[in-house]
């Protein structure tokens, strides 16, 4: 039963969207049941629709007409439309609509969403500060009094707020380049190892080494395609915490300290920088490089 298929002349509409859209091509192919003797019956029509050559919803373009087209060839079929070709005999007329997310040009860029939410944290202070350790690595425990201005009141530390950021890196991620079934997937390993962990690069252009905590990647699966969201808190020291030097029973050890309102209070005798985030990583190494290229430019140039 050989079944044969060529694609139309006015083939190929071609429907470039924004990175991130899905891109789409609408092909139309003759597919033709030629009988192989005389007395060869027609099978049927669902029979011929079913033969491996004729595109099919969730399936590559026929690889026979289009495996040297290396954009289309990454394509899915998301729909087709079967017509009898009242012309001829055994003969159908498919129109087929291909989507692929990838963009066809470079130019276009890929696609990369980042959001950035302010947001704050209160810190125990119990001393001011002109210096913080570099790049947030405090070791503990630690061997020397931070220095500045005692504020706390008896060993109450005073609060204050801290500036952050939540910083959302959202991307796409083709689980179907293997050239099989076999699933290529993100480094889901690494984002795990990386949890927890501040930036030991500068990140996004802007945030320095150890401001950024990476707090994990939610992802979903949209047919042949991972959707991620990447996760980081932004601190404006660096997540670090003052912890003060307690006694035997875990209370802060207290001197004399200063006079408020005419009496004499208490104060911390000596307090510590604590990093509960020792561990720095390359984030950008989990990301893909296109990525982490397009977080750079702003497309497309003005004229």
């Amino acid at each position: 039963m050989p079944v044969s298929i060529i694609e139309k002349p006015e083939s190929r509409i071609y429907t470039l969207q924004q990175p991130g859209n899905e891109n789409t091509v609408g092909c139309t192919y003759q597919v033709r049941w030629t009988p192989s003797s005389p007395t060869d019956t027609y099978p049927g029509d669902p029979t011929v629709l079913a033969d491996a050559n004729v595109p099919k919803p969730s399936a590559r373009p026929p690889s026979a007409l289009h495996s040297t087209d290396a954009w289309l060839k990454l394509a899915i079929c998301r729909n087709v439309a079967y017509s009898p070709d009242r012309a001829a005999p055994y003969t159908w007329i498919v129109q087929a609509t291909y989507g692929v997310v990838q963009e066809p040009y470079s130019a276009m860029g890929y696609f990369c969403r980042q959001t950035r939410n302010a947001s704050s944290r209160t810190l125990a202070q119990y001393r001011t500060w002109t210096a913080l350790p570099t790049n947030g690595d405090a070791a503990w425990p630690p061997s020397s009094d931070i220095g500045g201005t005692r504020v706390d009141l008896n060993g109450q530390p005073r609060r204050r707020e801290i500036a952050g950021q939540t910083i959302q890196l959202e991307y796409l991620w083709d689980r179907t380049t293997a050239g099989s079934t076999t699933a290529t997937d993100p480094p889901f390993n690494t984002f795990i190892t990386n949890q927890g962990t501040r930036n030991s690069v500068v990140m996004f252009g802007f945030y320095p080494v150890g401001c950024l905590l990476y707090r994990g990647c939610t992802v979903t699966q949209e047919q042949e395609t991972w959707r991620l969201i990447h996760v980081w808190t932004f601190d404006d020291i660096n997540h670090l915490e003052q912890v003060p030097v307690p006694n035997a029973t875990g209370e802060p050890i207290l001197l004399p300290g200063l006079t408020v309102a005419g009496q004499q209070v208490q104060q911390v005798s000596a307090v510590g920088w604590y990093q509960p985030y020792p561990t720095k990583t390359d984030h950008a190494a989990m990301l893909p490089t296109t990525i982490v290229a397009e977080t750079a430019l702003a497309r497309p140039a003005r004229l």
